[in-house]
């Protein structure tokens, strides 16, 4: 199979963007995160993103729904479903063509050899990059996605590495910080973040070892970039007042007062 065959079956089978890197792009990364490692007759890696709908995040913005809406269709059932069946259906089809496929996807595993750097590996297959907060951007989504890996024995031509400057002069992920994880640099405090009752989750077999997505600091993000991604809507997403919470679950504002909508009483992500 060709470049161009493996991104047409991807989009067939579900997913919202590929990208593709030959193995010689991972030369430097520590062992440890080196596909190599774990594949050793990796030729080339394969990375594949779901989108994480705009409308997942729709509870906790209005402090409405948390488990039915972004846990489920933004978290859990969007890596290990949905996203899992197109990575897995891709390399049924790369075997099926007489080459080996290993799938992966971006959580953190047990093996103490080998641990996947999702942001690494997605940034030289062409996704994008890492951005102001941490979070991985891509042009079409900025950072709602959810990505898998392929490494498989096929010499594939890769894509072009992006580099997404989304972040010059905005500050939107910081400065919606209500607990001011990110006060004196760029990179969260995640010894602050476990402590977050505004969206963020923790969940050690994550890629993230505090998924902040839809967190505060992530939904502030997918405001600011709201004209700047591809992917846009006919309405702006944020339709009334932020509610937050400080470390300890005091309220820090109100936000949302209309039918059914509350600043919860205790996050049910926790």
């Amino acid at each position: 199979m060709t470049s161009a065959e493996i991104k047409a079956a991807a989009r067939r089978l579900g997913a919202d963007l590929v990208g593709i890197a030959p193995v010689s792009r991972f030369d430097g990364l520590p062992a440890i995160n080196d596909p190599r490692t774990f594949a050793p007759e990796t030729r080339s890696v394969i990375a594949v993103a779901h989108r994480i709908m705009r409308g997942a995040f729709r509870g906790i913005e209005e402090g409405t729904s948390f488990q039915n809406t972004y846990g489920c269709f933004g978290k859990n059932w969007a890596e290990q479903f949905f996203l899992a069946k197109t990575v897995y259906d891709l390399c049924c089809e790369i075997e099926n063509d007489g080459a080996e496929a290993v799938p992966l996807l971006s959580r953190k595993y047990a093996d103490k050899e080998f641990e996947p750097d999702y942001q690494a590996y997605a940034h030289v297959c062409g996704l994008g990059s890492t951005g102001k907060g941490g979070f991985f951007l891509t042009p079409e989504y900025g950072h709602r996605q959810r990505i898998g890996f392929i490494f498989t024995t096929l010499e594939l031509e890769g894509d072009d590495i992006l580099e997404v400057d989304f972040c010059k002069e905005c500050n939107a992920c910081m400065d919606a910080c209500p607990l001011n994880a990110y006060e004196g640099s760029g990179t969260p405090d995640l010894s602050l973040c476990v402590h977050c009752r505004n969206g963020a989750f923790t969940n050690k077999n994550s890629c993230d070892k505090i998924d902040r997505y839809a967190a505060s600091c992530g939904r502030a993000c997918m405001v600011a970039l709201e004209n700047k991604v591809g992917n846009k809507f006919a309405e702006k997403f944020r339709k009334r007042s932020v509610w937050s919470r400080g470390r300890d679950g005091e309220q820090l504002n109100l936000g949302n007062q209309f039918t059914g909508g509350r600043c919860p009483d205790k996050f049910e992500g926790k």
